[in-house]
């Protein structure tokens, strides 16, 4: 059953079509359409970019951009919200506290739930200078304090363990694990065979804190062994430059690929063709492709960090290695090849426990923790 028609606005750094967007726009999209459908009014704030409209309507969500600089949007919030927003009746607000946040219990007077996909903590220095990495981290000190009367919503186990780390109140964390979108053509997709040969695959945006020159170097180790073996890292980012470089310096170059994005349909199909993903991240909120990658019956091989480790079970769906392990990492990847029947077994049990993971799950246990969120706010 529906609950009462809420009208609802999300403060995010970008929406769905911001050349950046990632896996938070992802969860912002398809968790708050699935409410608006639902019956609840959504705003979402989030910074302009290109020659999108100030305003308009997606997915049956109300875009509202404001501000041209994505590196000082958190400052655009505050003044949006006296300027204009605060006039309307919002009945909650949900602040996603992703990289600087926004701090918006400081300055709206009207229940505040804290979306947290992961927070960098020292893993930002692998990412940025140590400047704007001190302000990084800095800026997510003060989290347990401005919001510790505010529900939190964690996309993992991992992130809630590690708000509980923080000095968050465990009672207010509930954790709601992203869900996976439709498969398109799904019987006809599982039906697909795996490539002839080994093939592994990294799919997402190619940042340095990804670490994935942990996954290089692992097929750097099993290559000699296997001639017909190649490894696809697909997506782009500001550190694809320095990969290409790092894999042209190897002698088997021609069997890593960098295909750049690729569209939606194709995705699956690599996905699917694969033998394993690698995903090397020291620390994730979840790993989306990780999930996607399980739902088509390809195993994951994930280091043993926070929000990763969260989308496999080692041995039954994939492989735990720890981070950093390149030897490791190489023998899961190795172990693959060489024992497939190994590999089948988790094939079928991650189809299994990936098809757990729905987006219309996600959206109702989020409009439950909205509407306790109103519920208390009207009480004080």
């Amino acid at each position: 059953m529906t609950a009462a028609a809420m009208r609802i606005l999300v403060v995010n750094w970008q929406d769905w079509t911001h050349p950046e967007a990632g896996g938070a726009e992802i969860h912002l999209r398809e968790t708050f359409r699935r409410l608006a459908e639902r019956g609840h009014r959504v705003d979402l704030l989030c910074v302009a970019h290109g020659d999108a409209p100030p305003e308009e309507r997606l997915d049956g969500i109300n875009v509202i951009r404001r501000g041209r600089a994505r590196a000082t949007f958190n400052f655009t919030v505050p003044r949006a919200w006296r300027t204009f927003l605060s006039r309307n009746a919002y009945d909650v607000v949900v602040d996603d506290v992703n990289k600087v946040p926004f701090y918006t219990p400081l300055f709206v007077k009207r229940p505040v739930v804290a979306l947290v996909h992961h927070l960098f903590g020292k893993t930002i220095f692998e990412e940025t200078n140590p400047v704007f990495g001190t302000y990084l981290f800095l800026s997510e000190r003060p989290i347990p304090l401005v919001y510790s009367h505010c529900p939190f919503i964690a996309v993992s186990q991992s992130t809630a363990q590690d708000l509980e780390r923080r000095g968050v109140d465990p009672a207010r964390i509930r954790v709601i694990p992203n869900g996976l979108p439709d498969v398109p053509d799904e019987r006809a997709l599982l039906a697909t065979a795996k490539d002839p040969e080994p093939l592994f695959v990294y799919l997402g945006r190619i940042k340095r804190y990804k670490r994935i020159d942990l996954l290089l170097a692992a097929f750097a180790r099993i290559a000699p062994a296997l001639p017909g073996a190649r490894l696809v890292i697909a997506g782009d980012g500001d550190h694809r430059p320095e990969l290409e470089r790092e894999a042209r310096a190897l002698e088997f170059s021609p069997r890593v690929e960098f295909p750049g994005w690729v569209g939606e349909e194709e995705k699956w199909k690599l996905l699917r063709r694969a033998w394993a993903v690698g995903y090397t991240s020291p620390k994730e909120g979840w790993g989306f492709s990780s999930i996607e990658a399980q739902r088509v019956g390809t195993i994951a091989i994930v280091s043993d960090a926070p929000g990763l480790r969260d989308t496999v079970i080692d041995g039954e769906t994939g492989r735990v290695v720890p981070h950093g392990d390149v030897a490791a990492l190489a023998g899961a990847m190795m172990a693959a090849v060489t024992d497939p029947e190994g590999r089948a077994r988790m094939e079928t049990r991650a189809i299994e426990r990936a098809r757990g993971f729905t987006w219309d799950a996600a959206a109702v246990a989020t409009e439950e923790v909205l509407t306790v969120a109103v519920g208390e706010g009207d009480g004080t």
